[in-house]
């Protein structure tokens, strides 16, 4: 079977549509006292990884938004249902599935991972959305012509900026990605998630 039909046919195979039967609320709030300045981002995701011995393959839409250190992270399918909820604050991290409880962790990474088979790394992407490494841990970067970052290596993850967003950002700092991709090898468990950015709103 080609790639294509197995990622059609996701709902045979996958436990995450299984589950996404019901919509999936938030349980878990933003903390008071965070800048008020949000930021949203909604595009499309693809994540390959290796399940139970098992290359696995999943595709769906996200949205993400941002305020301060507060984040929530909706993965949907391609059918339209909402697949999970991930709350990340400073307080710490809430992963809401369809019909169980909520799971919550200091950081929700491994939790994503237990319960789905892959992860995104939610705490880096607060800053490799914005095109620029996170803080508090070293990063190895290579930047293109503009001056923008081309690939970047931080926290175990790999992340190539493939493409960026037609503006006229008059410095690379203002530059917002198009395509990012994001591959880690951990164990031997490779994954690799692409992201692809269709709307910002600042």
């Amino acid at each position: 079977m080609n790639r294509t039909r197995r990622l059609a046919l996701l709902c045979l195979g996958a436990p995450l549509l299984l589950q996404a039967c019901a919509s999936v609320a938030p349980s878990r709030g933003f903390d008071a006292g965070e800048s008020s300045a949000s930021r949203q981002y909604t595009g499309r995701f693809s994540a390959n990884y290796q399940r139970y011995g098992r290359d696995e393959g999943v595709t769906g839409s996200f949205r993400w938004e941002e305020q301060g250190r507060n984040v929530r992270l909706d993965l949907v399918s391609p059918l339209g249902q909402t697949l999970a909820v991930v709350t990340a604050t400073p307080s710490g991290a809430t992963l809401d599935l369809p019909n169980q409880p909520p799971r919550n962790a200091p950081e929700v990474d491994t939790l994503m991972e237990e319960a789905l088979g892959f992860a995104l790394p939610v705490a880096g992407m607060r800053d490799w959305l914005h095109g620029r490494a996170a803080q508090g841990s070293p990063a190895r970067t290579t930047r293109d012509d503009q001056g923008r970052l081309s690939t970047l290596a931080q926290n175990g993850w790999t992340v190539r900026y493939v493409a960026w967003q037609d503006t006229q950002a008059a410095t690379a700092a203002a530059a917002q990605p198009r395509r990012i991709d994001l591959a880690r090898d951990s164990g031997g468990n490779p994954l690799s998630v692409r992201l692809v950015i269709d709307t910002e709103t600042p």
